[in-house]
């Protein structure tokens, strides 16, 4: 720099180029939409025992007085990456009865025994499990650091480290708190509903790649797709589907998941209803 001072316009350049502008923004929206939002919250790593951080958790859990007693709601954990270059989603996933729902979508509920609500609902349905734009492999687009010369750009199709340790965070961060969840002894009787769902949020493009009778493929620009991440916890395969939706398309994703916590809130309070319940004496 031969001692000259930095200007606001290189300043202004790295902190875009960084991410935390991005996820700084995100953190705004969120509070404004009225979620109870935590940036940069540190949780253990099981397999190493040390501390690591999530971007972002959020979650809108809005007590109504006409319906007392009874809760739905998601938990959201968003991990964010700034991509200059695109990512892409490819091999879409073949419906397969092999899948294994109860590690795809973490959801709980209470109470745990003789629950007049789960009794009466469809949790494939619930918790959106289907193979709808869902994928089963990834990869991030980066330019090749000593291409040919003659060529005008030349770029890699990889997974880089930043990107698989964000995902494995978003999965194992699942399974932590359901796992906690899932421990305790709760003897009340109210009924919840909780679902998780973990998020990688984009900054710039995301493309889904699908392939024609052919046998060659297309590339299509996306909002949001869905990606199966196989990982392992002691030693014992996982599967957890990750939302990979770009930064533009992020609040109207969450609202519409918030949308159907509300109408699945209705609908276990209405059973409850019809079975006799009054909430106002539990």
């Amino acid at each position: 720099m031969n001692g000259q001072p930095l200007t606001e316009e290189e300043i202004r350049d790295c902190l875009e180029r960084s991410g935390y502008l991005m996820e700084s923004r995100i953190v705004r929206m969120l509070n404004d939409a009225e979620f109870f939002v935590e940036p940069n919250q540190a949780i253990k790593d099981a397999r190493t025992g040390k501390s690591r951080e999530i971007d972002i958790l959020a979650e809108r859990h809005r007590f109504d007085p006409a319906r007392p007693n009874t809760a739905v709601w998601t938990n959201f954990a968003l991990e964010t990456i700034n991509n200059p270059y695109p990512f892409v989603l490819l091999t879409p996933r073949p419906n397969t009865p092999n899948a294994n729902f109860e590690t795809y979508v973490r959801y709980y509920f209470t109470p745990q025994h003789n629950n007049v609500f789960m009794m009466q609902l469809d949790m494939y349905d619930v918790a959106g499990v289907n193979w709808d734009n869902l994928f089963s492999q990834y990869c991030a687009l980066t330019p090749k650091k000593h291409g040919d010369p003659s060529r005008k750009r030349e770029l890699m199709a990889t997974h880089p480290d930043d990107v698989y340790s964000s995902l494995l965070k978003l999965a194992e961060y699942v399974e932590y708190e359901y796992q906690e969840w899932d421990t305790r002894s709760i003897s009340d009787e109210y009924w919840r509903l909780l679902f998780w769902r973990p998020m990688l949020v984009l900054s710039g493009r995301l493309l889904t790649v699908h392939w024609n009778d052919k046998g060659s493929f297309t590339m299509e620009e996306a909002k949001m797709g869905r990606l199966e991440f196989n990982w392992h916890l002691e030693g014992e395969a996982r599967s957890t589907i990750i939302d990979i939706v770009t930064e533009d398309f992020l609040m109207s994703r969450i609202e519409a998941l918030c949308a159907k916590d509300e109408e699945l809130l209705q609908a276990i309070f209405e059973i409850g209803l019809k079975s006799g319940r009054n909430p106002k004496q539990v």
